[in-house]
C-alpha cells in the first residue's frame, strides 16, 4: 500500500507509476501534477484504483471542475494528512 504523490507535469512519471502501482495503492495529484488529471484517471480507472487531488491545487489552475466531471476525488490537506497515516510508504514523482 503506497501513497504515489504526482508532483511533476511530466507524464512519464506518471506512466512509471502505473506500471508500477497496484490496485491498493493510491495516487495524489498535487502541485504541477494536478494537470495529469486526464491522463491519472485512464491510467487508474484499468487498476481500480482512484485518484485523488488536492482541492487548493486543482483551484488554483482552474480545474476543479472538469476533474469532477472525471471523477476525480477532490481533497484537503487534512486528508493528505490522513492519507499518508494509512499507507506505510509514500514516494513523490
Amino acid at each position: 500500500m503506497t501513497l504515489h504523490i504526482i508532483k511533476s507535469a511530466k507524464a512519464d512519471a506518471l506512466l512509471n507509476v502505473a506500471e508500477l502501482a497496484s490496485p491498493e495503492d493510491q495516487v495524489l495529484l498535487v502541485e504541477d501534477g494536478c494537470y495529469l488529471y486526464t491522463l491519472a484517471q485512464q491510467k487508474f480507472i484499468e487498476l481500480n484504483s482512484p485518484v485523488q487531488a488536492l482541492t487548493d491545487h486543482m483551484k488554483a489552475r482552474g480545474l476543479n471542475e472538469k476533474a469532477n466531471a472525471l471523477g476525480i476525488e477532490l481533497i484537503s490537506f487534512k486528508q493528505w494528512v490522513l492519507l499518508t497515516h494509512l499507507h506505510p510508504q509514500a514516494t513523490s514523482w
